[in-house]
């Protein structure tokens, strides 16, 4: 490896899902506030990242190995361990997420994931829009799942909002920018240390899996043909 400061750090299916559903999460959240494109775009926007959900996961035990999601299961000691030397301006660099920012990922998967499937339930006030199983089910069902997904998206607004305080963190207290290698792929490696292996996943390799989550949720959901 011949320049440490420009080290390999994510795959382009990892940046691909990342940018792709930061932009859904917040076009969800700002929608479902607001009511502004609430109803077939806020479905759609739902169905979609229920998909990128369910790629992520795929992707999370098949793809690059510093994509894998059991790693991020980390000890909670050291995720606190770690958040004490960023307060202590500590900069630790990592060819992945470290033991904090492991834990976020997952929480950050699960509140969304909640999301998605309790959106497929419930319908809006005026029921001008419905989920793609709201009349599978009762409507003690429908309301259940109802009062999850309002409860859950102040939940997820407070994790996005943790989420923003934390890349800024980074950056302030330690100089490191985590958004740069986000869109690059690539980070400065300023540690003596040898970075650990990566080994990254064949590209072609999450096209096949998308696909496969594509028809999954395609027969699933009913949606109508491309073609």
């Amino acid at each position: 490896m011949s320049d440490l400061s420009r080290l390999r750090i994510w795959d382009i299916w990892v940046r691909l899902f990342h940018w792709s559903f930061a932009a859904s999460v917040v076009f969800l959240l700002f929608s479902g506030e607001t009511g502004i494109g609430f109803f077939d775009w806020h479905r759609w926007a739902g169905e979609f990242v229920l998909l990128l959900v369910l790629f992520r996961l795929f992707w999370g035990f098949l793809g690059s190995s510093n994509a894998r999601l059991v790693p991020l299961l980390r000890h909670p000691v050291a995720a606190l361990n770690h958040l004490r030397g960023l307060l202590a301006g500590e900069r630790h660099d990592e060819r992945g997420h470290n033991s904090a920012g492991g834990w976020a990922v997952l929480a950050m998967l699960l509140l969304v994931l909640v999301q998605a499937v309790t959106g497929l339930f419930i319908a809006d006030e005026e029921e001008l829009i419905e989920g793609a199983f709201y009349y599978d089910v009762s409507s003690g069902v429908n309301e259940f799942f109802y009062r999850i997904h309002h409860t859950n998206a102040e939940l997820l607004q407070i994790l996005v909002v943790i989420h923003v305080l934390m890349v800024l963190a980074y950056l302030i207290r330690t100089g490191q920018n985590l958004i740069l290698p986000m869109l690059t792929g690539r980070m400065k490696w300023s540690s003596d240390k040898t970075p650990p292996a990566v080994v990254f996943a064949k590209p072609w390799l999450g096209l096949f899996f998308l696909g496969v989550c594509y028809l999954l949720l395609a027969w699933l959901l009913r949606w109508p043909p491309l073609f």
